[in-house]
């Protein structure tokens, strides 16, 4: 930072010295002999006009806000304007009338310069897409008028009265209205100018200097009133009033009141961002000082594809203006960020396996618990089935037939229960097949059976199965052992029907049990006793 300084006080000292001697030079213009004379003043003129448009070109270089940039070097083109009017004039018009009309176009850029710095000051701290009002805008109506008064002073003369006949800058003439008008207003825009920078400026550092400016002004002011009033020759009034402007501006350049890009390549060296520009043959330009040294074939791969110099470093590169920049990336953080995740990936997916585990085992018990529950159902409900079984083998093996006959029962009515758990309807195939094998039981006790179904593959709720087969069960029992013949005949049509016609039954079931499970009919057929258990179809009310 201390060199940038130094080397702006070394541009500055330069400047100087060279409008000191562009003063020597217009000194020599007045002693010297013509040829001479003319180079003097041609010196003059091309030193005063080469450190205007330098000081042009290093705005437009220093100053990034568009806007901003455009009103300065248009208050930089009026003071070129100036000089030039001045140079001529002096040099290449004898006429007086366009003398005079070239001393009118001075109060050109002496109205306009200081209103476009008071507009470049209004933008300060402004983002560029947001303009200006409209309304200032306005500003130009006042700017225009006094220029018209200027510029039509040889009708009215309110702003150069002329004492004498002869109308020339050069003749006896005393300063009217529009001419103070238009100084008022210079001097005016000027402080504004100055006011609003200081205003907008939220460095504490620069604002402690705001005094720099304001004696620049001072000082400029106070030279070009010398020089207007020839108390001091050394140099004319317009080139004072264009170093006023000049230097005011350069001074809050100079101490930060308005920011500029001067010490962005410091900036850049000084900084911690690891990166570094360097031109299309990998001659590197800029480097910061965290920017490690990389090989032209690095720089090749990274203009391809990012590329890891350490496994924390990422080296990336872009396309900038004739070269690439390069920079390198802390990946550390994400790295870190990244072993965590799957740490936590890897604890999840334990838990998941755990979980899934846990489901699979409380999945399994519950199975359990419910055939256990199941079994027990079963065992509860063929209790006295068993009881009886074993009663009867107390008998001795009279008894054996009727004991098989039991059994198959148990056997068949326990693979129903288990074939109707948890469906809500059952092939009525199913019936069938139970009661034909306790048919064939049965007729190993001497009864003459017989089978008929008329159900075609129809469903129907198993809980009606379950009741249809114990109803069955509890006929023959109830019928045997003098039970000489039975026909079963099951039927789907309409709903669901089971008929038992039993020849010489000992005795009957309890039809009060089986009222509410069905509607229970008992006939008698050929001398056969018949009983029907019809279960109605949509699970209407028997």
């Amino acid at each position: 930072m201390r060199a940038a300084k130094h080397e702006s006080l070394r541009k500055l000292r330069i400047a100087a010295c060279l409008f000191l001697l562009a003063g020597v030079f217009r000194q020599m213009d007045h002693t010297l002999p013509p040829l001479p004379s003319a180079v003097c003043f041609l010196m003059t003129n091309l030193i005063y006009i080469a450190l205007t448009l330098v000081w042009g070109i290093s705005i437009r270089r220093r100053i990034l806000h568009q806007n901003m940039r455009r009103h300065l070097l248009l208050s930089c083109a009026m003071a070129v304007l100036w000089l030039l009017l001045r140079a001529v004039k002096y040099r290449y018009f004898q006429s007086d009338h366009l003398s005079r009309m070239l001393w009118y176009g001075y109060y050109i850029p002496m109205i306009f310069a200081p209103l476009f710095g008071f507009l470049a000051a209004l933008e300060l701290g402004r983002r560029e897409e947001r303009p200006l009002s409209p309304r200032l805008r306005l500003l130009y109506l006042p700017a225009v008028l006094l220029l018209l008064g200027i510029l039509t002073n040889d009708r009215h003369q309110l702003a150069f009265r002329f004492l004498t006949e002869r109308m020339s800058d050069g003749a006896d003439y005393a300063h009217g209205f529009f001419y103070y008008a238009v100084v008022g207003w210079a001097i005016g825009l000027m402080l504004a100018s100055v006011g609003i920078i200081l205003h907008k400026c939220r460095l504490s550092e620069s604002r402690s200097r705001a005094w720099i400016p304001l004696c620049v002004f001072g000082c400029g002011a106070l030279l070009s009133l010398a020089s207007f009033t020839n108390v001091y020759t050394f140099h004319k009034g317009p080139e004072c009033c264009c170093l006023t402007f000049i230097v005011l501006w350069e001074s809050c350049l100079q101490i930060g009141l308005v920011p500029t890009n001067g010490s962005y390549r410091l900036f850049f060296t000084e900084s911690t961002l690891a990166a570094q520009i360097a031109d299309r043959n990998g001659q590197v330009l800029y480097r910061s000082k965290a920017a490690p040294i990389l090989t032209r074939e690095q720089m090749r791969a990274a203009c391809d594809a990012p590329m890891m110099l350490s496994p924390d470093e990422r080296l990336q590169s872009a396309p900038v203006h004739d070269g690439f920049v390069y920079w390198v990336e802390n990946v550390a953080p994400l790295n870190r960020a990244k072993a965590r995740l799957e740490e936590t990936r890897a604890l999840l997916t334990e838990e998941n396996e755990l979980v899934r585990a846990e489901t699979a085992l409380r999945k399994q018990q519950a199975e359990i618990e419910e055939k256990s529950r199941l079994y027990d159902r079963i065992a509860s409900l063929l209790a006295p089935k068993f009881e009886k079984m074993e009663a009867l083998l107390n008998q001795g093996d009279a008894a054996l037939p009727l004991v098989c006959v039991i059994g198959a029962f148990v056997k068949r009515r326990s693979n129903l229960a288990l074939i109707c758990e948890g469906e809500r309807s059952v092939s009525i195939d199913e019936l069938t097949y139970c009661i034909r094998e306790s048919l064939e039981y049965l007729e190993g006790c001497g009864v003459v059976c017989a089978l008929t179904s008329s159900t075609g593959g129809i469903k129907t709720d198993g809980t009606v199965l379950q009741t249809a087969y114990d109803f069955f069960e509890d006929c023959v029992e109830t019928a045997l052992p003098a039970l000489s013949a039975l026909m079963v005949r099951l039927s789907g049509a309409d709903g669901f029907s089971i008929r038992l016609m039993m020849q010489d039954a000992d005795a009957l079931p309890d039809a009060s049990v089986y009222a509410e499970c069905g509607r229970l009919t008992i006939d008698e057929e050929d001398g056969a006793s018949c009983l029907t258990l019809f279960f109605p179809a949509g699970g209407e009310q028997p």
